[in-house]
């Protein structure tokens, strides 16, 4: 048989979702078994190769269904091949008969469409206690509900994770020596451990709420009639932003989250933030009587994966709180604060917070974490210095300079002012690329890189680091966890296009155990 003969065939193996449902469905009319196996499949290996003949030694026919790229949250650099080469691989194996690629993060939907009569897994997962996501359980429900049976191989066990992170560049060097430190200290469980541990917390979040808008569009070049560029615009996608997807962040970890923020009386998107609102979420919404709630509308051009700013616009959020509203707010928290672990205020400079309100969540008992953004609408007049304390804070390297009024001195000398001067025990400088600076009151300053190798967007990133880290702050766990979790949801974040979902636990706990391999 001829190369070109030999790859026709395996292309013919690759079948799409609603293809397969056709053929598998012919097959169990002829009286065929049929059996699924599914999972990443990264790294091709010999615990793979074993696993799949010996369900292939089950049945008659055996699919195999993966994980797409867009799926895949094990950490920076994965997957280390993308899903057209771990489709031609698998398909080049004598034991496997079709090849799916599924459209969901996980096999629920592949199952529904195979039907397998076993769904075939290896033995780590026989204990489905022991199972972070909780998946296979839900994968074992759906294969009993399709007439189906659960069945786990018994034996030699690898972890394509621990291959690559072992034999493969596949994270930067400055990555690869921290993680090496850090596993000395702590354990995946350890750290598994802590984020369940988060679940006690009720925590108040407070600040902007802001509505994102991407509006894409195709560039159409130079005006006939002007020197001003033209572009087409084609869909748009809405997200939550500001202190409405910090606390769907939060929502995801802790037990109880308030939310106090602000929105337009007749806001045109209200439907939309109680629609994607995390249900476990209780809002206290500021009515504002004369403007809308603040849209950042974003134009942008995306060519795959790759996102090119264009331009911004405000809207909305135009009027200060008025004094009785203010008052309204700093009343619920004098009666309420003292029963919150942790008060989370970000405060987006947009016009939510006054100097009553900012002495107010400065007077409170609670733990208070605190974030002052720079952005486009109040550069240079929002800054943390504002406030007269917190016991943590996160902000990024211009805000930090800024709220010093020095440009040029160290990160670590200038996060002891700010920590001194708001009396914080902690302050965490986010830096883009070059990872986060994790400053203690004692003196220490710690540094960790930034865990993703490549972005979509960085947009939200910094909200992600901020819900995640004030969780663990709150819980008084040592700055290096709070900024090492944080950055795990931030590199999750970035993976994304602007805030299309919460940094989920079960997500994060999967990527954190593929990082610590």
């Amino acid at each position: 048989m001829s190369q070109k003969s030999v790859d026709a065939h395996y292309i013919a193996k690759i079948k799409s979702l609603q293809e397969i449902e056709v053929l598998l469905e012919r097959a169990r009319q002829k009286g065929l078994r049929i059996i699924q196996c599914h999972g990443v499949f990264d790294l091709l290996h010999p615990g793979h190769l074993r696993h799949f003949r010996e369900a292939k030694a089950q049945g008659d026919l055996l699919v195999v269904s993966i994980t797409p790229d867009r799926f895949v949250n094990k950490g920076p650099g994965r997957p280390a091949f993308p899903e057209h080469l771990r489709l031609e691989s698998l398909a080049a194996l004598a034991d496997i008969d079709y090849v799916v690629l599924n459209d969901t993060p996980d096999a629920i939907s592949a199952i529904q469409k195979i039907r397998p009569a076993l769904y075939v897994k290896g033995s780590e997962y026989a204990n489905h206690a022991a199972d972070v996501t909780g998946k296979i359980s839900e994968e074992a429900t759906a294969v009993a509900r399709n007439g189906g049976n659960i069945f786990y191989t018994n034996d030699i066990v690898f972890s394509s994770s621990s291959l690559l992170n072992k034999y493969f560049d596949s994270v930067p060097k400055e990555v690869a020596e921290f993680l090496e430190k850090f596993k000395k200290r702590y354990s995946a469980d350890e750290l598994l451990e802590k984020l369940d541990v988060l679940s006690t917390l009720k925590v108040l979040v407070i600040g902007d709420a802001i509505v994102d808008e991407y509006q894409y569009t195709e560039p159409l070049g130079q005006s006939g009639k002007g020197i001003h560029m033209v572009a087409r615009c084609q869909d748009k996608e809405t997200f939550l932003g500001g202190s409405l997807i910090i606390a769907n962040h939060v929502a995801q970890f802790a037990k109880e989250v308030t939310l106090i923020t602000a929105i337009g009386r007749d806001c045109s998107y209200s439907n939309f933030i109680s629609r994607n609102l995390d249900p476990r979420i209780a809002p206290h919404y500021t009515i504002l009587e004369d403007s809308q709630t603040l849209v950042k509308k974003r134009y942008v051009i995306r060519d795959g994966k790759v996102l090119t700013k264009l331009f911004e616009t405000y809207s909305g959020q135009e009027e200060p709180l008025r004094h009785h509203q203010t008052t309204q707010i700093v009343d619920f928290l004098q009666k309420n604060a003292k029963s919150y672990d942790l008060i989370l205020t970000c405060d987006f400079g947009n016009g939510f917070t006054n100097p009553i309100l900012i002495d107010a969540i400065s007077s409170m008992p609670s733990f208070v974490a605190l974030n002052a953004q720079t952005n486009s609408g109040n550069r240079g007049f929002n800054v943390v210095t504002n406030y007269r304390r917190a016991d943590y804070i996160s902000l990024n390297e211009p805000e930090l300079r800024l709220s010093a009024h020095d440009k040029t001195s160290s990160l670590s000398g200038l996060a002891a002012d700010i920590c001194q001067l708001l009396n914080a025990s902690s302050l965490c400088v986010t830096r883009g690329i070059q990872g986060v600076a994790c400053y203690t009151s004692s003196g220490k300053l710690i540094r960790i890189p930034a865990l993703a190798t490549n972005s979509v967007d960085r947009i939200g990133a910094g909200d992600a680091f901020l819900s995640l880290s004030s969780l663990c702050m709150a819980k008084k766990f040592p700055p290096i966890i709070g900024g090492f979790l944080g950055s795990v949801a931030a590199a999750m974040n970035v993976q994304m296009i602007g805030n299309q979902e919460a940094v989920k636990k079960v997500q994060l706990s999967k990527y954190l155990i593929r990082l610590m391999k």
